[in-house]
């Protein structure tokens, strides 16, 4: 199995007294163990930072280079939050840093900096092509939300073990549903730019969908039955998914990257569109109307004065064909492919805000409070959003404070079992409360955006910005993960943790 990210950034910011960024320079170095993991390449996570470091934030001039460097390790892989996470942790840990340099406030320097809503659609300086959204506006919310002026109270009486306490934020951006163009530009050797759906309506009157795609926890069998309960307005109780069998079920390009619901639901939503025309123009017919006269709702076709049940218009399409319409086939199977109108995708984004405790004599760490602010543009399900965002959450603190491969000298690893390799469990992931900004996407079914690998990207960045603003009274600066409490010890005795 491979294993995540090794990233190394050197980052020069240009920037004048204001904390108004003119400039970037940065130096990324990856380790990409020993061997290329197929389709992704060794240059997969080294590709990808360099087009998005710069991420939520309006960078005018931009150097970068990258490096994918071999070395005797376990070979990288994909890992929750491709890239991203690695970019986010630059990018934000950088702006808190040129904060302290210019004896500003961080989410001054953050919001001066933040894309505003009216320059969407907006081109970032890597020709990434953001589509919606309002950055500033979920900053915002996240620090009203974690009331940062009584952080900056309690701060500033001082707590009566002695703690320090500090307030970290960070934003992200995160491209979802690629098309072909963008893959195609990637030079992979499979280009993932589109996923099909099966629709067939059974004689009683049920939704089977075969979908490529496969779920793997995140709630699709919910999510794509009631996006087609939107286009058929049948009961989401009467869809049923299957997918996971190339024998039975089209051809799908795969659950990565925070493409299934914008993806999938896209290609469910174009065949049950079409099946639904179908279904008006067979259930009008036996209404003794016109199909423009006919809507459905609650499993049934309606007039103003009558209607039938889709079990009927699907008995007359596959067991009564004389009962059709003149010219109609028989059968209620529908296939469709979907890919969206811009191959760049969608950009979700959102805002994390995090209190942190740190013991300066032990280096214990104790998280607070933590809020995400978070915008992935039309929710279908919004407890499911939730989930995924809360499950992100914690994986990404897993990377912030506990997760970690080291090897020695001689290229043994030395967290081979769960005895050296440590986890969040219950007792260490707080209460994560999520906030929700709904943006459509232009360019997708029903304005939807990714969001499966969001809640990991931003949380390394949030946790070490609020200890280093906890610690910034004894000098120390943390710019490595995960943060151990040795480390805080170290940075505290050393005031720097970073190799670079």
């Amino acid at each position: 199995s491979p294993h995540a990210r090794e990233h190394r950034y050197a980052v020069t910011v240009h920037a004048n007294n204001d904390g108004l960024i003119l400039g970037l320079e940065v130096m990324i170095r990856v380790d990409a163990g020993a061997y290329s993991v197929w389709p992704w390449t060794a240059a997969m996570e080294a590709g990808m930072v360099v087009g998005i470091l710069p991420g939520p934030y309006h960078v005018p001039a931009y150097a970068a280079k990258s490096q994918s460097i071999c070395t005797n390790k376990t070979p990288m892989g994909p890992y929750r939050g491709v890239g991203r996470t690695g970019a986010c942790f630059a990018m934000d840990v950088m702006i808190d840093a040129l904060a302290r340099e210019l004896h500003l406030d961080p989410t001054d320097v953050r919001l001066l900096n933040l894309i505003k809503p009216e320059d969407m659609p907006y081109q970032s300086i890597t020709g990434k092509q953001y589509d919606s959204g309002d950055y500033p506006k979920a900053a915002r919310q996240a620090l009203a939300a974690i009331d940062i002026d009584a952080i900056r109270a309690r701060q500033a009486t001082g707590e009566k073990d002695d703690r320090l306490i500090g307030f970290g934020m960070s934003c992200y951006t995160e491209q979802t549903a690629h098309g072909t163009a963008e893959w195609v530009s990637r030079g992979l050797p499979v280009v993932f730019g589109y996923e099909p759906a099966l629709a067939r309506l059974t004689p009683d009157g049920k939704l089977i969908l075969h979908v490529g795609i496969q779920n793997h926890g995140q709630g699709l069998e919910t999510t794509l039955a009631q996006v087609a309960n939107e286009e058929l307005g049948i009961a989401v109780a009467d869809v049923v998914v299957r997918h996971g069998d190339s024998s039975v079920s089209p051809y799908g390009m795969g659950t990565f990257g925070s493409r299934s619901m914008t993806m999938a639901g896209g290609a469910v939503s174009v065949a049950c569109g079409q099946l639904a025309d179908k279904v008006k123009r067979i259930g009008a017919h036996l209404l003794q109307t016109t199909a423009d006269a006919v809507t459905l709702s609650d499993g049934r076709v309606h007039t103003e004065t009558a209607s039938v049940a889709l079990s009927e218009v699907a008995e007359a399409a596959t067991l009564h064909p004389e009962r059709l319409p003149e010219g109609e086939e028989p059968g209620l199977d529908i296939s469709a492919v979907y890919e969206p109108k811009r191959s760049t995708g969608a950009f979700s984004y959102a805002t994390h805000a995090c209190v942190m405790a740190v013991d300066p004599g032990t280096g214990e760490m104790e998280i607070l409070d933590y809020v995400v602010v978070h915008d992935c543009g039309r929710m279908v399900n919004p407890m499911i959003v939730e989930a995924q965002v809360v499950g992100g959450v914690a994986q990404g603190l897993g990377t912030a404070l506990y997760e970690e491969i080291p090897y020695d000298n001689n290229g043994q690893p030395l967290s081979s079992t769960f005895l050296d390799y440590m986890i969040p469990g219950c007792a260490e992931v707080p209460n994560v409360r999520v906030l929700h900004i709904e943006t459509p996407s232009p360019h997708t079914k029903y304005g939807i955006k990714g969001l499966g690998e969001g809640g990991a990207i931003s949380p390394p960045a949030a946790v070490v910005n609020a200890l280093n603003d906890a610690l910034k009274s004894l000098g120390a600066d943390i710019t490595q993960t995960p943060v151990t409490p040795l480390r805080v010890l170290e940075a505290i005795e050393s005031d720097a943790v970073s190799p670079l």
